[in-house]
């Protein structure tokens, strides 16, 4: 599965995560060790969830999180 967030709202994004891995928002939840209110919370977008929460997600459905510069970017990160 490959994810390109840019494409994606926050809550959109982790709601797709959730749904391609086939867990229930209470899965997820029990996983990660959130409540089910907080995984309802980052899909409807009304709280953000953090990086490490993404990477709390990632570690535990043995995922990579990758971050990458466009090929076409002419972005001035230096």
């Amino acid at each position: 599965m490959k994810i390109i967030a840019n494409d994606y709202k926050s809550n959109e994004a982790f709601k797709f995560l959730r749904q391609s891995l086939n867990l229930t928002q209470e899965e997820l939840a029990h996983l990660i060790g959130v409540s089910k209110s907080s995984i309802e919370k980052y899909e409807y977008g009304t709280a953000n969830y953090t990086f490490e929460t993404l990477l709390n997600v990632a570690k535990k459905c043995g995922l990579k999180i990758i971050i990458e510069k466009e090929k076409n970017s002419s972005s001035n990160l230096k």
